[in-house]
C-alpha cells in the first residue's frame, strides 16, 4: 500500500503542474497566430502569479522587430514553464513565455503587399492611428486619399473596406475588399474573409 500511496503522489505531483500549460493569443491587425516567432521573453511572478517581477510587453517586442501590425503576442504556460513553475513554485515564482508571431517572412505587412508610394505612407499610417481608435469616417478619408495617392495599394482599399464594414455599409466594404484582393492576390487571411460575406 505504501509504495502505491508513494508513486500516487509523484504522479500527481509531476501531472498537477501540467494542467496549468496554456496558451492565449492577442491579434494586432490581422494577427498571424500560425506565424514564426520573431522574438520571445518570459514573465517572471510571485506569490504564485499574483505580482509580476518583470514587465514583458509584447507591443514593444514587436516594435523592436520593426512590427506595427498584423502580428500575434502569444502569452504561454508551456510544457518547459510548467516544468520550471514546478520547482520554482516552492518559492512562490512562477513564468511565462511571451512570443511574437509574424508571417513567415517576418515582415508585418502581408507577403506580397505592395509597398506603399511615399505620398501614400503617411496617409496609411494616419488612416491606421483613426480606424484603431475606431474613427472609422476620419480613417475612411484618409484611405481613400491614400488610395487616389497611389491606386496601386493594397492596404489603402482594405483599409477603405474594414472602414465600410464597420459602418455597416456591406456592399462598399465587399467591393473595396475585392479591389485588395485584385492588387494582393495572396492574401489569404482577407480572401477568407470575403467569403464569408458573400
Amino acid at each position: 500500500m505504501g509504495k502505491f500511496l508513494a508513486v500516487w503522489i509523484c504522479a500527481v505531483f509531476l501531472i498537477l503542474p501540467l494542467t496549468g500549460c496554456s496558451t492565449l493569443n492577442h491579434n494586432i491587425g490581422s494577427g498571424a497566430p500560425e506565424g514564426t516567432e520573431v522574438a520571445s521573453d518570459r514573465q517572471w511572478y510571485i506569490l504564485w502569479g499574483l505580482i509580476p517581477l518583470n514587465n514583458v510587453d509584447g507591443a514593444q517586442l514587436a516594435q523592436s522587430k520593426g512590427l506595427t501590425n498584423n502580428y500575434t503576442i502569444q502569452s504561454q504556460v508551456s510544457f518547459l514553464d510548467c516544468i520550471i513553475n514546478f520547482f520554482t513554485d516552492i518559492v512562490s515564482v512562477t513564468g511565462q513565455t511571451v512570443r511574437v508571431l509574424a508571417n513567415s517572412n517576418g515582415s508585418a505587412a502581408p507577403a506580397a503587399a505592395a509597398a506603399p508610394a511615399a505620398g501614400s505612407a503617411s496617409l496609411l499610417a494616419t488612416a491606421n492611428q483613426a480606424a484603431a481608435n475606431k474613427d472609422f469616417n476620419g480613417a475612411l478619408q484618409d484611405y481613400q486619399a491614400a488610395a487616389n495617392a497611389d491606386p496601386n495599394s493594397a492596404q489603402a482599399y482594405q483599409g477603405m473596406g474594414i472602414c465600410y464594414y464597420y459602418l455597416g455599409q456591406k456592399s462598399e466594404a465587399l467591393t473595396a475588399f475585392q479591389k485588395a484582393l485584385s492588387l494582393d492576390p495572396n492574401n489569404t487571411q482577407l480572401a477568407n474573409f470575403v467569403k464569408t460575406m458573400q
